[in-house]
């Protein structure tokens, strides 16, 4: 899995860089909208046929990267109300051991913020949570790297820390380049997670001793005979 996602993200880069020279090569950048750079760019040379294509799969392409993005996110949803993060409530799966609670409520929150408000603003607040995730995740592997280092892993990141610590630096930079409205929204988000956690999650947690639900942990966690 490392090594597809390392290959993907490898593909990923040459084919933007290769787009990009393309479409620099075809107008002059100055040009080029940047809402829709490939079919301005063949509008300017006179294909407008193919530009009205590029829109048409442009529009398709966003459809696939949202339905992506809502099946990360009610997975990441139902993991943490299994793991008592949440209430459970949330975690309950259809016959088909599908979280549909949580993916119609994620759907329809998802439609309302899209038809509401400005796209760029809950593009924006999206960017700056994800990026945030990442900050915390590339830092917790050096923490958690140094204080179990004989925990089992199934992959071992090579160049440690320097990777880890790479993508906390590149990820606080794209971070700091947002507007400052954005930052504020972040933060109020941020501190509503942080009371939901503190009020109740630390609380119902698993891995919470005190939980009524951590002999569920135990019997999870306890290795196969």
């Amino acid at each position: 899995m490392p090594k597809a996602i390392i290959l993907s993200l490898i593909i990923a880069m040459l084919l933007y860089v290769a787009a990009t020279l393309v479409l620099t090569g075809m107008q002059n950048y100055k040009d080029i909208d940047p809402k829709a750079g490939f079919a301005s760019a063949f509008n300017g040379v006179g294909l407008p046929v193919i530009a009205t294509i590029i829109s048409v799969f442009a529009v398709l392409s966003i459809l696939t990267v949202m339905l992506t993005f809502l099946l990360g996110v009610t997975r990441v949803w139902f993991s943490m109300s299994r793991d008592g993060l949440l209430p459970g409530w949330f975690a309950k799966t259809d016959r088909h051991g599908t979280p549909q609670r949580v993916t119609w409520i994620a759907g329809v929150a998802s439609a309302l913020l899209a038809g509401v408000f400005p796209i760029k603003a809950v593009a924006d607040l999206t960017n700056i949570g994800i990026l945030a995730a990442f900050v915390v995740v590339c830092f917790s592997v050096i923490v958690f790297r140094y204080k179990k280092p004989d925990a089992p892993r199934t992959f071992r990141l090579p160049l440690m820390p320097v990777i880890p610590a790479f993508g906390v630096l590149a990820s606080a930079f794209l971070m700091f380049q947002l507007h400052w409205e954005t930052w504020l929204r972040f933060v109020v988000w941020l501190v509503i997670g942080l009371i939901i956690y503190f009020g109740y999650g630390r609380k119902h947690s698993l891995m919470n001793p005190d939980s009524p639900r951590h002999e569920e942990a135990v019997e999870m966690h306890r290795p196969l005979a």
